[in-house]
């Protein structure tokens, strides 16, 4: 059974997360100011001892994630890259798969809480489907490596292919702090649901969410502005 404190201490976690990256993200789009008020907003939830408005306050940071994602889309399909697609595609619907699963879950639980365990049953099983942690895993991979189906980190694909057009990358780098924002929020419900190691989850994405933010900016450095 998944007790009060155990949700708090790992949605702490996550928020810190999401805070980082979402400040960050707001020196190249101011949009993400909001997200970092929300976020911090939620944490303050935390710290008063208002879990009930969790979910309320993870639905509001969603939405304005999407409408950053959805204005940034015909900047994103200047550079749709078949290879890309290829390659990624799935691992984004899973992302997005899996962030609905747990929206699924939080609202089917509100409305029939003696049912709780059986929604928190599907959504792990729902989770782990759809690639489990693979699909986080195996992007941040992509951002940071060289190793990979294009033999350099996917930034840099992408830079190469947009002539160092800044608009186009800072809409990228957009769009994927929106996928880890997702895939760290289902991430969460996960490590919340089957009462695994938060430690685990700070130490590892603690780290990762200030190297993505490092190579995000290495990019956006040899931009141009036109």
């Amino acid at each position: 059974m998944v007790d009060k404190e155990q949700l708090k201490h790992t949605a702490a976690i996550v928020l810190g997360c999401l805070e980082t990256v979402s400040s960050f993200a707001s020196s190249f789009n101011p949009l993400f100011g909001i997200v970092t008020t929300l976020v911090g907003a939620a944490r303050k939830g935390l710290v008063e001892d208002d879990t009930h408005k969790l979910d309320k306050d993870f639905q509001q940071i969603h939405d304005k994630l999407k409408s950053i994602s959805e204005q940034n889309k015909e900047l994103l399909d200047q550079i749709h890259i078949s290879e890309i697609s290829i390659n990624y595609g799935d691992l984004e619907k899973n992302i997005e798969y899996q962030y609905r699963a747990f929206k699924n879950m939080v609202d089917r639980i509100r409305r029939d809480p003696e049912k709780g365990e059986q929604y928190k049953a599907e959504f792990k099983k729902i989770y782990r489907k759809q690639k489990g942690r693979l699909n986080l895993n195996t992007y941040y991979a992509a951002v940071m490596e060289d190793q990979g189906p294009f033999g350099r980190p996917l930034l840099r694909y992408y830079l190469e292919h947009c002539n160092k057009n800044r608009k186009i990358m800072e809409a990228k780098c957009a769009h994927l702090v929106y996928l880890f924002h997702i895939g760290l929020i289902a991430l969460m419900a996960y490590y919340v649901v089957t009462e695994d190691d938060e430690d685990e989850f700070r130490e590892e994405w603690g780290q990762k969410v200030l190297n993505i933010q490092t190579k995000m900016q290495e990019i956006l450095d040899e931009c141009s502005e036109e």
